[in-house]
């Protein structure tokens, strides 16, 4: 009863539910001495394999501990038939596992009352996210319909539930049909000229496993759109695919990209089906909501969250375009081939560019990132000579670099290096693993000196990490003052 009490008062409400939770878990201590974890006991509930004799005697003590919770109105007359039918089928091989079902069937009732359901439909209807369908969902709640949460979106505006069970199983088959059912959830949403490529992805190296992306592209608005989501792992030591259609937390975007060209107030959602706490894959959501709904749907009440969106205003369709002409006429890509240009360009139609900072990440050489903990560099001054060089296209182009960094022995570093005839040599101080900001006054230095005709800019990025990007002051003054980039002393806006 210790035990009871201890784990009863870790529970807000007390409910039929949560005292066969407590018994579950108490009856789990005195089997294991340990409560029972979501992330260390699942092999409890394995079957295991009983003589005709030892099933028999099992179900009698089964049948007698049903009886209890009967007895003690923990279930009602309908769950005690349900169980002892399943007791009389040798469904179970001991105890915990006839306690365990129990005690998640009512947690779930629990959860899924009608008056709860229903309170959330009102909550849905009165934010405009159910509309016609109400009456319907109301009748659907009271008939016990609403069996998994994901349900609901069966009655919400703009929404459809996506079944990968129900298509076929070659991409040539089933890519454009369930692009078509998701671009059903908004009319402005439709598209022409479905095409699609498998693409061997190279960015995520393994020894043993090859990755894959889908690269789709479809026409709306008389735009083309494309997208990159993931498609599928091969192992070649087990000649065998992984299971899965499509990227659900990805593939959607291409129609976001739509409505933020049309500058709409919706984006699209996915939703996640749940059995239990395990996420099912073969089952998703889509929803198209606006700001405020998606808000709504994230609040503790909720019985779905739909995916976060950005819904600032990002850079359009024509908009890139025309900010990559300027980048073009201003003298950015001198350095690159048209190949290189061109690879750029498709890379940026597939990805989501929220800023011009990002079509600008694009192109090779052009921005440099690194985290300003420099931990994850081994001679870290090194090596951002090195690849500040690089993005320089070797205007800036220091030689004979060293730099001895010892995070553990040494309270200093320095730093050596040559242009031309002349030798630079600098210490820095090492604080933790951040990077001295004297580093950046010295290399303007160096610049200055020895006259290059560019210099390195900070870019906003909003966090630890830093963006660099080498521009004459020409180059600097116009991007800055058209905002064809956002630099590290202008505030970032929806606008950016």
């Amino acid at each position: 009863m210790k035990d009871f009490k201890k784990f009863q008062e870790k529970i807000e409400t007390k409910t039929n539910a949560t005292y066969l939770y407590c018994l579950f878990q108490i009856e789990y201590k005195k089997l294991t001495g340990n409560f029972y974890s979501d992330f260390f006991s699942h092999n409890i509930f394995e079957n295991t394999k009983l003589t005709t004799e030892e099933q028999k005697k099992e179900n009698l003590e089964l049948s007698a501990y049903l009886s209890k919770l009967k007895k003690s109105e923990l279930i009602n007359e309908k769950q005690y038939l349900e169980f002892q039918k399943k007791i009389n089928d040798n469904f179970y091989t001991y105890q915990l596992q006839l306690i365990n079902e129990i005690a998640n069937q009512s947690l779930k009732a629990d959860y899924m009352s009608s008056d709860k359901l229903k309170k959330f439909a009102n909550k849905l209807r009165d934010n405009g996210i159910v509309g016609l369908q109400y009456d319907n969902l109301i009748i659907a709640i009271e008939n016990e319909k609403i069996e998994n949460p994901i349900d609901f979106l069966s009655y919400c505006n703009k929404s459809v539930i996506i079944n990968l069970n129900n298509y076929p199983t070659e991409p040539v088959k089933y890519l454009e049909l369930i692009h078509k059912e998701t671009a059903g959830t908004i009319p402005e949403l439709a598209f022409t000229n479905f095409d699609f490529q498998i693409e061997l992805d190279n960015e995520m190296p393994d020894d043993d496993s090859k990755f894959y992306n889908f690269i789709v592209s479809l026409q709306s608005n008389e735009k083309k759109y494309k997208q990159k989501s993931f498609y599928n792992l091969y192992t070649p030591s087990k000649n065998k695919y992984s299971n899965g259609k499509i990227d659900s937390q990805e593939y959607y975007k291409i129609f976001n990209k739509i409505l933020a060209d049309q500058h709409s107030a919706y984006r699209l959602h996915e939703v996640k089906t749940y059995n239990g706490r395990a996420i099912n894959d073969e089952i998703f959501g889509i929803i198209a909501l606006t700001r405020e709904q998606e808000k709504v749907l994230q609040e503790s009440d909720s019985y779905f969250r739909p995916s976060y969106e950005d819904f600032k205003s990002k850079p359009t369709t024509e908009q890139i375009e025309k900010a990559i002409e300027e980048y073009t006429k201003i003298g950015l890509f001198s350095h690159l081939s048209p190949t290189q240009i061109n690879e750029a360009k498709e890379k940026v139609s597939m990805q989501e560019n929220r800023s011009y900072n990002e079509v600008l990440s694009a192109f090779a050489n052009m921005i440099y990132w690194y985290d300003t903990e420099l931990s994850n560099l081994e001679d870290p001054y090194a090596e951002l000579l090195k690849e500040l060089a690089k993005i320089s296209n070797n205007e800036f182009n220091p030689v004979n670099i060293s730099n001895i960094f010892d995070i553990e022995k040494s309270k200093k570093t320095t730093l050596k290096f040559k242009i031309g005839n002349k030798s630079y040599s600098k210490t820095f101080k090492i604080n933790d693993d951040w990077i001295d900001v004297d580093f950046f006054e010295f290399l303007k230095s160096v610049l200055v000196e020895n006259k290059i005709k560019g210099h390195f800019y900070d870019l906003f990025t909003g966090g630890q990490d830093a963006q660099v990007v080498y521009l004459t002051k020409q180059q600097y003054d116009y991007l800055h003052e058209n905002r064809l980039l956002v630099f590290s002393d202008q505030e970032w806006t929806d606008e950016d």
